[in-house]
């Protein structure tokens, strides 16, 4: 695990046990322990707290009674309204690229694309949920809005570690690889309204794929995982499905 600067203190933590929880490094029923957490990250408990606290906020994690927190369980009816809150705010972003997006970050967007196709030949899921994180990521900094950036920021560590943990990475590398093009190409032609409904499409696409994984009898998606065990879901799911295995580290079973 890389280590942080101590100059990073509580918003580098947030950021670095944000993407622990939404690459599945962390599982339901672990309880965080802060000695270990604090040991692993190279920083003091306080802005460990800090951070911990602020994962709290952003209903990613679930203090415990008896002390520590633990990874929120899913919730069908809370997926559903954050995936509706995050397709208009990525729409947003999207028609604001649209509308500025700069020569070089239009490059950037199309080599994203050529990027995610060869991983997804390749199979390489890490790298294709490297790749979707980084697409997004683009189209905000090219849409030039810190407000919407800050909002989506808090909502997709919901969204998306929900989505990683029940949609396997190569059926959702698939259709979102179609998505993603259409909505370059409506950035290019500068088409706000139709990259606005491109991403809207794109961002529900992956909502319904949860929600229709949720509303299984016994949480799993119709027919195989890609070798995910039976049973297997939220961060388990998705670092099986990535092809590595699950993080037990600075955590403990509750």
């Amino acid at each position: 695990m890389a280590r942080l600067v101590k100059q990073s203190l509580g918003q580098e933590v947030t950021r670095m046990l944000k993407r622990m929880i939404i690459d599945g490094e962390l599982e339901p029923g672990q309880r965080l322990v802060e000695d270990r957490l604090a040991a692993e990250l190279g920083i003091s408990r306080t802005p460990l707290r800090e951070a911990l606290h602020r994962l709290e906020q952003e209903g990613l994690l679930q203090k415990r009674s008896a002390g520590g927190y633990v990874l929120r369980p899913f919730d069908a009816e809370e997926v559903e309204e954050a995936v509706q809150v995050r397709a208009l705010l990525e729409a947003r972003v999207a028609a604001l690229a649209a509308r500025r997006a700069a020569p070089g970050q239009v490059e950037a967007l199309r080599a994203n694309l050529t990027a995610f196709r060869e991983a997804a030949a390749e199979g390489d899921v890490v790298r294709l949920a490297e790749l979707n994180t980084e697409f997004h990521l683009l189209l905000r900094a090219a849409g030039g809005s810190l407000l919407l950036a800050r909002l989506l920021d808090e909502i997709e560590g919901v969204v998306e570690r929900i989505i990683r943990a029940l949609v396997p990475l190569r059926e959702a590398g698939e259709w979102s690889d179609e998505d993603h093009a259409r909505i370059v190409a409506a950035v290019v032609a500068g088409d706000a309204v139709g990259a606005a409904e491109a991403m809207r499409v794109h961002v529900l696409h992956g909502g319904e794929a949860v929600l229709d994984t949720l509303r299984q009898p016994d949480g799993e998606p119709d027919g195989a995982r890609d070798g995910v065990p039976d049973g297997a879901v939220d961060g388990t799911a998705a670092a099986a499905s990535a092809g590595r295995p699950s993080g037990k580290a600075a955590s403990k079973k509750s």
